[in-house]
């Protein structure tokens, strides 16, 4: 059984290794769709939206009967548990990555803010190498780039969301005009706060899959 069930594990790995890079083309495309106004990226984004989610319910279905079959312990259960808490993240991360790319469609036509969309690529960059680097971690089991990454990227993203917001609510204020276009703006700086926070969680996980313990790094 200890053969199979390693055999199990590294196939389950693969398959959440495989939703962490579709989470991440997602995260990457539904930002540069936003900062392009590229309206067919961002309508992919959405359609592949669907893989993502039959791939993160499969992983899970997969997650509870290899828990309920071999019923592993330490190491190997921390492995699995691992899994299974962290896809949910993933799949989370993929539906603000979905709602960054209906926004593109959204603002379509609309009167807009340059100097907001220049943060807001920054923003979105950030994100991205964010998540990026929190699956490596992952991949890695690597507890210190993880710890590092959840650091190094908190209050950076905290200050672009501050940035893209303030100037987005005195625009309100000065012109009735741009409400609907500043709006779209502080959802999706709220939506890639959320991907972002979602990488640190995923990098707790690192840490847990590593040493076994559970910490915030935030």
């Amino acid at each position: 059984m200890g053969k199979v069930f390693d055999e199990e594990i590294v196939t389950l790995k693969a398959d959440f290794m495989k939703l962490g890079a579709l989470v991440g083309q997602a995260v990457d495309n539904a930002g540069q769709a936003f900062i392009d106004h590229d309206s067919k990226k961002a309508e992919a984004v959405i359609t592949n939206d669907h893989d993502i989610n039959h791939l993160q319910i499969y992983i899970e279905k997969r997650s509870f009967e290899m828990i309920a079959l071999y019923q592993p312990v330490t190491g190997d259960l921390r492995e699995v548990v691992g899994i299974l808490k962290a896809v949910t993240d993933l799949e989370r991360a993929g539906d603000h990555a979905r709602n960054v790319a209906k926004s593109v469609i959204e603002i379509k036509g609309k009167e807009r803010i340059s100097s907001v969309e220049e943060i807001i690529a920054t923003m979105a960059n950030q994100v991205s190498e964010q998540y990026e680097n929190s699956i490596e971690s992952y991949g890695d089991a690597d507890k210190d780039k993880a710890k590092q990454t959840a650091q190094s990227y908190d209050k950076k993203i905290d200050q672009l969301y501050n940035d893209i917001a303030a100037p987005s609510y005195q625009a309100m204020a000065k012109d009735p005009e741009i409400v609907s276009s500043a709006i779209i703006y502080l959802n999706v700086a709220k939506d890639l706060g959320r991907i972002s926070d979602y990488s640190t969680n995923i990098c707790e996980w690192t840490v847990y899959l590593a040493t076994g313990k559970i910490i915030e790094l935030n």
